[in-house]
């Protein structure tokens, strides 16, 4: 009888943990996490699911959103992830607007003392401007919607029934939103929500009995941790939808000046080899028409009002 007992209780974490390997995150009806790199040597291990970009919609700075319910399950921000999947996609550019602002600070405070390297090239008028404002925000968690397997714990005494009772059902859901304003004209150009949800096993209450279940309480906020990202993951698809739709009537609000910040040449299409209209003195006032090709802009030159193209490197919002 005691090695029937052994049995049924070795069957029934073998079916728990079984079940554990075989969930995964589900946004949109197909699984997805971040992980890997994004840079100029293209997305490295993204996510299928993952929408790109063959250029950038624009550039953006990203901002911490409500994370209550995440601080309550003991997560820290998403931000730093959020920023890997910007990177993977390359539908934004994302400007440094976080905690490393004050070190960009710091070393334009070194180079205007003059502590920095001659030909630092450290002047002003350098950093990009931003497009966007995003902000993003988990407007829902439910991190402990499921019951016990009680029922199973008193159809086996002894040990097999403590261990079934300590077997524990969660149905993890998130809801997140991604918040896309216009930096110039501080109107919300978007908003997307994403979705995921994953039904999870975990024992609790027994330590042997957490380690043959691969990890216990652990498993469990780590899983909130990929549901809650996954949803990032889903909301950033939908959030780019709706920009390819609005891209050509929000790049032509911006009718701001913009200056030439060194002598360039005025080309006749969006690359390096394109044949020079006239050369640029700096200082030279253009306006963006808001055809972009990358890093290239349309602009009209103020004096004159002869159109053309211009590394964005190169020009600063007056």
């Amino acid at each position: 009888m005691r090695k029937q007992l052994w049995a049924a209780a070795g069957a029934v974490a073998m079916a728990v943990a079984l079940t554990g390997c075989n969930t995964n995150p589900v946004l949109g009806g197909a699984s997805s996490t971040v992980t890997g790199s994004g840079g100029a040597a293209g997305a490295q291990n993204a996510s299928k699911d993952l929408v790109r970009c063959s250029r950038p919609i624009g550039t953006a700075a990203l901002y911490e959103g409500n994370y209550n319910g995440l601080r309550d399950a003991g997560l820290q921000s998403p931000l730093p992830l959020i920023r890997v999947m910007m990177a993977q996609s390359g539908c934004f550019k994302v400007v440094e607007r976080g905690q490393a602002s004050q070190a960009l600070r710091e070393e334009r405070r070194l180079a205007q003392s003059g502590e920095l390297q001659s030909g630092s090239n450290m002047g002003k008028g350098q950093m990009a401007a931003a497009d966007f404002i995003l902000t993003p925000n988990v407007a829902f968690k439910d991190p402990d919607s499921g019951g016990g397997f009680g029922g199973l714990g008193a159809l086996l005494p002894g040990v097999a029934g403590a261990i079934a009772g300590g077997v524990k059902t969660e149905n993890l859901e998130a809801q997140t939103t991604l918040l896309l304003t216009n930096i110039r004209t501080g109107v919300q150009e978007a908003a997307a929500t994403g979705t995921a949800k994953k039904t999870d096993v975990s024992f609790g209450g027994f330590g042997w009995a957490s380690g043959v279940a691969g990890g216990g309480g652990s498993y469990q906020d780590t899983e909130i941790g990929k549901i809650v990202i996954a949803a990032f993951v889903d909301a950033h698809n939908n959030l780019v939808s709706q920009m390819r739709a609005i891209q050509p009537s929000s790049q032509r609000q911006d009718k701001g000046v913009y200056v030439t910040a060194a002598a360039l040449n005025l080309r006749s299409g969006p690359n390096g080899s394109a044949p020079v209209i006239t050369t640029l003195a700096e200082g030279t006032p253009v306006v963006p028409t808001g055809e972009r090709e990358g890093a290239w802009w349309q602009v009209q030159v103020q004096n004159s009002g002869r159109n053309g193209w211009v590394h964005s490197d190169y020009v600063t919002r007056q």
